[in-house]
């Protein structure tokens, strides 16, 4: 079974829901832990460039060129900022919980 295009939980348990294994079969999750906070920006963007340049379809709904997004991809994940006990941070790795981008950068990267 491959699970690629599952939608959602619900899409995922009716597909195991039918789902027949053999005896020797084994049934694999693999979980992530902190998935924004340790998606490597550097790999994500190499990703991101290497689909964007392969699939000119994206261009019928964007005017900006790759080198164009990546800038303002790397922009904005060399751009956040939060506070803890009244003190300014930094964040240096990862993208920030709570960034639109966040989940679509972490999918790429997991999907890659």
């Amino acid at each position: 079974m491959h699970c690629a295009r599952c939608k959602n939980y619900g899409h995922l348990a009716g597909d195991l829901a039918s789902l027949s294994l053999d005896e020797d079969d084994m049934l694999v999750s693999h979980d992530v832990v902190s998935l924004f906070t340790n998606t490597p920006i550097g790999e994500c963007l190499k990703v991101i460039k290497e689909r964007l340049e392969k699939d000119p379809e994206w261009k019928d709904a964007c005017l900006l060129e790759v080198e164009d997004i990546l800038e303002l991809l790397e922009f904005i994940f060399s751009t956040t900022y939060f506070t803890f006990k009244g003190q300014l941070y930094r964040q240096k790795f990862g993208t920030a919980m709570g960034s639109p981008v966040s989940p679509l950068v972490a999918n790429v990267c997991m999907e890659h």
